[in-house]
């Protein structure tokens, strides 16, 4: 007991001793503190940047793609038929555009360029996108013993829609025949319409203090070449009228969504005498509309990505701004056309551009994508490309 004793009475700790372990300790959480925390914002801003430039990256080779497949590129001019269609557009649920939406116009005079000058003129600029493209291959028909319907979408885009039925000898309602009653194959043109512009409502993840923007994408409905439906009218009525029927029949297809419009892309005007642009399939015949609303199929937010792993930021189109601070700084909005007198209005970071005419037509596109997590700055991808684009018909 005595042994326990002499153990339990040594000496511990004094106050001073303690004052310096305690003194201690208050300079490596502190040090610790600092060096969590640039690790931590290092880590958040390299998460962001890789993010940003990963999705502007595929901002650009969707677009590429479009562009690959386009039919006609509507300019902010008359010519192109771009100032008469694009009022047509029922957004439907999508986002409402920015009030200053603009399409560009093909450059003309003695200089024609896309690099940034001083010179550029905004209406050669836009700050959005309005095309038709050839929507993706169908084959739609029978099988061998005339029973159930064959859809087949190939991966390659830009083709027709083929409707045809392989076992000629058995009677289907859905076999297209010709005026002497034999079954056919018909091969025809389908288009949709694209806009791709800026919003500033939604389900955007908005910059505090920073004017920024979301890319939209709408599509439209289908549509059927018109001037093909034309054409097998003035050889085969009877041709004629069965394919229109069968083409407004939704029990044709397998989504039971039946093909109701048909465009001339021959037209640039609504209406041209007694031609129209667009037309609706009814009673085995079309109908001329006169002021026909290209209607919505779906629409996507192109500049949507996960807001961040390590830590969340929020991010968007970059509105116009220009000597912004940053490590590096970003590039100035707008680089390729002056800005409005309007504070954050035309163009913002959608700059879209347009040079030559027909089969050498090609369309500038840049984007410019911000973000600000817990960082001190704003982060910045930037990415332009250049696409040849088919303009004909």
């Amino acid at each position: 007991m005595a042994k326990f004793f002499r153990k339990s009475n040594q000496r511990g700790w004094t106050i001073i001793e303690l004052m310096m372990v305690v003194s201690i300790i208050g300079l490596i959480i502190p040090a610790l503190t600092t060096l969590f925390m640039y690790c931590y914002q290092g880590l958040a801003s390299a998460e962001m940047h890789l993010q940003l430039k990963a999705l502007n990256e595929q901002i650009v080779l969707h677009l590429h793609e479009r562009m690959n497949t386009s039919k006609h590129m509507f300019q902010n001019n008359a010519a192109s038929g771009g100032l008469s269609f694009i009022g047509q557009i029922n957004l439907g649920s999508a986002p409402a555009s920015v009030s200053f939406s603009q399409m560009p116009q093909a450059q003309s005079g003695a200089t024609i360029t896309f690099s940034p000058a001083a010179g550029a003129v905004n209406s050669e600029f836009g700050d959005c996108l309005f095309y038709a493209v050839y929507d993706q291959p169908q084959t739609i028909g029978k099988d061998a013993g005339g029973k159930g319907d064959i859809f087949i979408a190939p991966v390659t885009v830009g083709g027709p829609l083929t409707i045809t039925q392989d076992n000629w000898t058995t009677t289907t309602t859905a076999a297209i025949v010709d005026g002497t009653g034999k079954a056919v194959t018909v091969n025809l043109d389908v288009y949709r319409f694209y806009f791709d512009y800026l919003s500033s409502v939604g389900d955007m993840k908005p910059i505090p203090n920073y004017t920024s923007y979301w890319l939209i994408e709408w599509q439209s409905v289908q549509f059927v070449d018109a001037f093909e439906l034309a054409d097998i009218k003035s050889t085969d009525p009877t041709l004629f009228t069965n394919v229109v029927n069968w083409l407004s029949t939704g029990s044709n297809f397998p989504n039971g969504q039946p093909m109701t419009f048909a465009w001339d892309p021959s037209q640039t005007q609504m209406t041209n005498g007694s031609s129209f642009a667009f037309y609706q399939l009814s009673g085995g015949t079309t109908i001329g509309v006169a002021n026909q609303v290209i209607s919505m199929q779906s629409w996507t937010p192109l500049s949507r990505t996960s807001s961040g792993q390590i830590s969340p930021f929020n991010y968007g189109i970059s509105g116009n701004y220009s000597n912004q601070a940053g490590d590096p700084p970003p590039p100035n909005v707008p680089l390729y056309c002056p800005p409005t007198s309007t504070a954050n209005a035309f163009p913002g970071g959608f700059e879209v551009g347009i040079q030559g005419a027909n089969g050498g037509m090609q369309v500038m596109i840049r984007t410019l994508l911000v973000a600000h997590g817990n960082n001190k700055g704003i982060l910045w991808d930037n990415e332009t490309s250049v696409d040849s684009v088919r303009d004909v018909w």
